[in-house]
């Protein structure tokens, strides 16, 4: 029987549309993901990096198996099978995190277990069944295997398309207006209407023979050496993206803008890759220079990076001003496509021409291709969970960056033989010696900018300033009612050290004075927890500095203090270089703070709950919702006291208000603790939500002497400032918070 040969262009456009509708539904289901999963183990880097694997392997897989698929059944019925399949796989994804609430069969598992258990089998039932498709959708689109790389380049350029819609769609659409829900459902039913489309397409013709260029006389390229390519360079890519997620983190924070901008300019390098590297593919040749291009791209990374920092936070060039001006979302735009695009760019470029130098003839195009993305795929699992569980937290996130230039070097030595093409070997060696370079020189950079832990969270800088001088009017000897005077400068010998996680100045402590609390909202947790009794009992949500543990333990010995701090990085630092004495005896439990409240803390055993992990360049959702403020007053003792601490406008503010909303859901009694000044004021400020099932009373200053700094905003204010908006309680199925806080994030 003959090959099928192309068909009409209505077709081949069809068979490219339904190849983005179906890949932006693969990535509208991978970042809703880790909101389905929040709730069961938490909103970590671990769970993001376990969702990403999971969905990873699903398409790793699938190629795989997509690819003699493909050249056994090579019609568009075969597309529409794999979409309905495909939603089928969303509509797990909604029954999944049911059977999880109604029987909570995963509790009994560590959570390190649970995470890679939970995400796999949420996730890789998508990531599997989506990714049946593109094999197919290169045999459809093929007729010569000469063409076989502008094919697959075309089909993987329109899968990133698809990719980059999906991605900006839900950032900065789907979440603020739907329901997870909503939204994983939404995307089931556009699978099955595009499932009808694709059936519905013209079957491809056969004629007799073997088409042109329909045998090749043997690969030009060995699978085994094709596969060492694509692997490396995925492993590499897959690096670069996680690290840029950490390099963007230090600007902007981290939240789901800074997220889509990521993802996206991941996704927009890699789809004109994808469609460049099809034209191009042919030659070993062109590839090894792309790899040496991206080799050289790599190394750029931190020099772009460097320069913009430069550019943003010099404090007299016009360019700083100018970045200043743009909002916020466009910042994250300019700067990830400024410093990431390239080497991304270079790197899509690579598969195609891959699968062109790999395909000895048309028959077995799609085992091929399907193989060679599968195995492409594969390296970036193991970039993904490399990056995401070692790298960045041994070598930290400059050094993974050189890393992926130096492994794309790699790549490049095995594509072609580089010494021989003087050009070549001169940029492969200027690559070389700026991944040498580089190491030396982040080295000394992160000491002057005296960084002391680079973790899965953050770069952790700890600031000393020195003894300020306090100057104190000292009478003379002069003679009684005489204006005279000496000034004296007396030193105060307690040094205060600040701890900057990432770009946000998280605490300032004195090591040797337990009563500094630098924040008033700490004074407010401190005199609610003194108000609570002889022997409190209290547990901080967000450690970072122990600036309130460690005051409530050496002010009030017989309080017990749990803390949950995300980051095991925080807390030792806090013991190595803020102070923080063991003999103290706080408790530290290092994990997400909704699974602690959900399934460790003992019901009735807090009398004090504080929520300190609120910033404004951090928000994480899933401590927020309603389900989250159920688990918290489980856990509180009659007449127990939960605190929600939300950087916010009071005013204009919409972040703060819906979570007063949320927490009169759960609580009869909600209440906003904010002094005069945050009130009058129009910028952002540090509030404080005060929740329990009694009326709040200022409780006083918590010892002689200081000032209280309890003021409860009284509730007519209160109301009139939430009828400003529409009512809004945040949940599970929707936490809008990052949009939210757009405006305080424009402004900041």
């Amino acid at each position: 029987m003959g090959e099928p040969t192309a068909g009409p262009p209505g077709r081949l456009a069809a068979v490219g549309a339904v190849v983005v509708v179906a890949n932006a539904g693969l990535l509208v289901l991978q970042l809703v993901a880790g909101r389905l999963l929040a709730p069961f183990v938490g909103s970590s880097l671990e769970t993001w990096t376990a969702v990403i694997a999971a969905f990873l392997t699903g398409i790793a897989l699938g190629n795989a198996a997509g690819g003699p698929l493909a050249d056994r059944f090579p019609r568009p019925r075969t597309l529409a099978a794999v979409l309905l399949l495909g939603a089928v796989s969303a509509l797990w994804m909604l029954g999944l995190p049911l059977a999880l609430d109604a029987t909570g069969w995963h509790r009994p598992v560590p959570l390190g277990g649970s995470i890679p258990l939970l995400a796999a089998l949420l996730c890789l039932p998508p990531g599997f069944a989506l990714s049946l498709l593109t094999p197919v959708a290169i045999r459809l689109g093929l007729t010569d295997v000469a063409k076989a790389g502008r094919a697959a380049g075309l089909v993987f350029a329109l899968s990133a398309v698809g990719c980059l819609a999906g991605n900006y769609l839900t950032g900065f659409v789907l979440i603020p207006a739907l329901t997870v829900n909503a939204i994983v459902a939404g995307v089931a039913g556009l699978l099955v209407l595009t499932a009808a489309a694709a059936a519905r397409l013209p079957a491809p013709t056969a004629v007799g023979g073997v088409p042109p260029g329909g045998v090749s006389g043997g690969p030009v390229m060995p699978l085994r050496t094709a596969f060492a390519v694509v692997f490396l360079a995925s492993f590499a890519g897959m690096a670069l993206e996680l690290a840029a997620s950490r390099v963007m983190a230090q600007v902007v924070g981290v939240s789901l803008y800074s997220w889509t901008g990521v993802i996206g300019v991941m996704l927009a390098g890699t789809a004109a890759g994808n469609w460049v590297g099809g034209r191009i593919a042919g030659s070993r040749e062109r590839l090894t220079l792309c790899l040496v291009l991206a080799a050289v791209a790599g190394v750029l990374v931190l020099a772009a990076h460097a320069l913009l920092s430069w550019a943003y936070y010099h404090p007299d060039w016009e360019v700083q001003q100018t970045l200043r001006r743009l909002p916020l979302v466009a910042v994250i735009l300019v700067w990830t496509f400024a410093v990431f695009f390239l080497p991304m760019f270079a790197l899509g470029t690579v598969s195609p021409q891959v699968v062109r130098l790999a395909t000895a003839d048309l028959a077995h195009a799609g085992r091929t291709a399907g193989r060679v993305y599968a195995v492409s795929t594969a390296g970036a699992i193991a970039g993904t969970l490399l990056t995401g569980f070692v790298l960045i937290s041994t070598v930290g996130m400059y050094r993974t960056v050189l890393l992926a230039a130096a492994l794309t070097g790699l790549a490049a030595v095995l594509a072609g033989k580089v010494w021989r093409s003087g050009p070549q070997l001169y940029l492969l060696s200027v690559a070389g010696g700026g991944v040498v370079g580089g190491l030396t020189l982040v080295g000394s950079t992160l000491r002057t900018l005296d960084v002391v832990a680079e973790t899965n969270y953050y770069a952790i800088r700890v600031t000393v300033t020195p003894p300020p001088i306090v100057w104190s009017w000292t009478p003379t000897l002069e003679p009684v009612g005489a204006a005279g005077g000496a000034a004296v400068g007396l030193v105060d010998p307690l040094e205060s050290r600040t701890l900057v996680l990432d770009r946000l100045i998280h605490s300032e402590v004195k090591p040797a004075d337990p009563a500094f609390l630098f924040y008033p909202h700490e004074h407010v947790q401190m005199e609610f927890l003194r108000a609570a009794g002889p022997t409190p009992r209290a547990l901080v949500v967000g450690g970072g500095g122990y600036s309130f543990p460690r005051c409530a333990r050496t002010f009030l010995p017989a309080s017990d203090v749990d803390v949950v701090e995300i980051d095991p990085g925080v807390t030792r630092v806090a013991y190595s270089h803020l102070g923080l004495d063991p003999a103290l005896g706080i408790r530290t439990f290092n994990r997400d703070g909704r699974q602690f409240v959900a399934e460790q803390a003992a019901a009735g055993g807090y009398d004090v709950v504080t929520l300190d992990a609120v910033n404004d360049l951090s928000v994480p959702a899933h401590l927020l919702t309603k389900e989250c403020n159920d688990a918290v007053k489980r856990i509180l003792a009659p007449g127990g006291v939960y605190l929600v601490t939300v950087i916010d406008e009071v005013a204009a503010g919409r972040l703060w208000k819906a979570v007063h909303n949320t927490l009169a859901e759960t609580f009869p009694h909600v209440a906003l603790l904010a002094s005069e000044e945050d009130v009058g004021t129009h910028s952002r400020s540090v509030l404080v939500l005060y929740a329990g099932d009694r009326p709040p009373v200022p409780p006083g200053a918590w010892a002689p002497g200081r000032p209280a700094y309890t003021t409860v905003v009284p509730a007519g204010t209160v109301a009139g400032w939430l009828a400003r908006e529409p009512k809004l309680v945040l949940t599970d199925q929707f936490a809008p918070v990052d949009n939210l806080m757009a405006g305080v994030f424009r402004r900041r």
